[in-house]
């Protein structure tokens, strides 16, 4: 069964690396905008980690506000 789900409480991210993607097309294509709380983590080891996480962060910062921050260990967004 297909479900067509509009709206999603919370979302915890900790896909070792895979964050930066998924999030740069969450934010794109507006799927961002269905959640009230978005828990990151994350990771170091990518290149140009800091860089993407700040881009990403900007980009988190036009639909959510951040309640918490604990640089690479984990971070909460929630929706404005």
């Amino acid at each position: 069964m297909e479900r067509k789900v509009k709206h999603i409480n919370l979302i915890k991210i900790n896909i070792e690396g895979g964050e930066y993607e998924l999030l740069e097309k969450m934010i794109i294509s507006n799927l961002i905008k269905r959640f009230d709380n978005i828990q990151i983590q994350f990771h170091r080891f990518i290149a140009n980690a800091f860089t993407k996480r700040r881009l990403i962060q900007k980009g988190l910062s036009k639909t959510h506000y951040l309640t918490y921050n604990y640089p690479f260990i984990w971070e909460n967004w929630k929706k404005i």
